[in-house]
């Protein structure tokens, strides 16, 4: 009598295990290239703050890269005006929707449009002196270092768009044609 082994069983974890780390693999590649082409092609504000993961590129996060003591006096310092953009940012908002709201309107009013728009400009120029306030009544209390800091800070993290291409370097098309 011949002695006939048993066939293994198929070892299915091994494949299950490297079918699993090919698609954790896949899913982080394509939340890390997201984040990449926000952080390097701007892009709408994302309202997770997901790119916050590249660091947030303005005077909130130069603060957050300074010893902890600094961090808490710039943060106090810059409280008061800060505490001026919530209200302003929602007066915007209100006047985003009614500017929206005039242009759905049937029948089209013009003037209302114009109105809500009027009302849009100067809401938004109310957030953005605001904003300004902050990053002066900040800058004011940095020491001359922290300033130079800063400005490097900003250097290395603003995004400047490519330039748009100059009609003088397009190649003219050919003669005759």
């Amino acid at each position: 009598m011949t002695d006939v082994a048993a066939p293994q069983p198929v070892k299915r974890r091994s494949w299950l295990l490297i079918a699993s780390l090919a698609l954790n693999l896949l899913i982080l590649g394509m939340v890390g290239g997201a984040v990449f082409a926000r952080h390097r092609m701007g892009g709408p504000r994302d309202p997770l703050n997901i790119g916050r993961l590249m660091g947030d590129p303005g005077l909130r996060g130069f603060i957050r890269s300074l010893p902890k003591d600094r961090e808490a006096a710039l943060r106090a310092a810059s409280e008061p005006a800060r505490k001026n953009l919530r209200p302003l940012r929602e007066a915007a908002q209100q006047a985003r929707a009614a500017a929206t709201m005039a242009l759905k309107a049937e029948p089209f009013d013009a003037a209302q449009m114009e109105l809500a728009m009027a009302g849009l400009i100067a809401a938004e120029t109310a957030v953005r002196q605001a904003g300004v306030a902050v990053l002066v009544n900040a800058v004011s209390s940095m020491t001359p270092a922290e300033r130079a800091q800063f400005q490097a800070w900003r250097a290395r993290h603003e995004f400047m768009p490519p330039p748009p291409p100059n009609p003088k370097d397009q190649p003219s098309a050919p003669p005759g044609r």
